[in-house]
């Protein structure tokens, strides 16, 4: 199937009924996707519908499963510069280089309109260099990934920062109101007098 901004070639579909849920299940894997000639690295697509809604004119999808793979940073951003304009957007494009998306899988719940109402998503960031603000820069940021609706877990953290390696930390955030984090963070860093200056300088500007 082809338009002006997709391309997508399917080798294979499988179908599946489930009578006791009135259901119908279709599943493709490594299906050859672009996006305005960038590759969606995707690995595996599963899509579940009523049976009763798909001979009306309206097909509604009640959940999608997808998984990616290797997915570069440079490709993402590529993307995210056609969507409409957010705070995660923003900071996508200004603040993140390198690194890659290593794997990562989403499940998602929609409603007859395709508007996501739950949804669960883990997966696995490899060696991105990340800005937090101004001169603040984090190399060599990767970790593994787990977020609903509720709560997004972060472990398994590693970076450096002017001479100051991350290791096995972990960082949790509770999705309320306001969002509350807790985390922890080991280190492992032997700076010499002007580099520890500038850490510290550093840090408290992030105050």
């Amino acid at each position: 199937e082809k338009n002006p901004r997709a391309e997508i070639e399917l080798e294979k579909i499988k179908i599946k009924l489930d009578i006791k849920k009135i259901q119908l299940f279709l599943s493709t894997n490594n299906p050859k996707i672009r996006y305005q000639d960038i590759k969606i690295p995707i690995t595996e697509i599963k899509i579940y519908s009523k049976i009763n809604k798909i001979f009306n004119s309206k097909i509604e999808v009640s959940k999608l499963i997808f998984a990616i793979k290797n997915f570069k940073t440079e490709d993402l951003q590529k993307i995210a510069i056609r969507i409409k304009p957010s705070n995660f957007k923003t900071y996508l494009l200004n603040n993140l280089e390198g690194g890659e998306i290593k794997k990562a899988s989403f499940d998602l719940n929609m409603d007859e309109n395709f508007k996501i109402i739950n949804y669960q998503v883990n997966g696995t960031i490899k060696k991105v260099k990340t800005k937090i603000k101004n001169n603040f820069i984090i190399q060599d940021v990767s970790f593994n990934f787990k977020t609903n609706k509720n709560l997004t877990l972060i472990n398994s953290i590693n970076a450096s920062y002017e001479g100051v390696l991350i290791s096995n930390g972990t960082i949790n955030l509770q999705h309320k109101k306001n969002i509350e984090i807790q985390g922890e963070l080991q280190s492992n860093f032997n700076l010499k007098e002007d580099q520890l200056n500038k850490f510290y300088t550093n840090i408290k500007f992030l105050k």
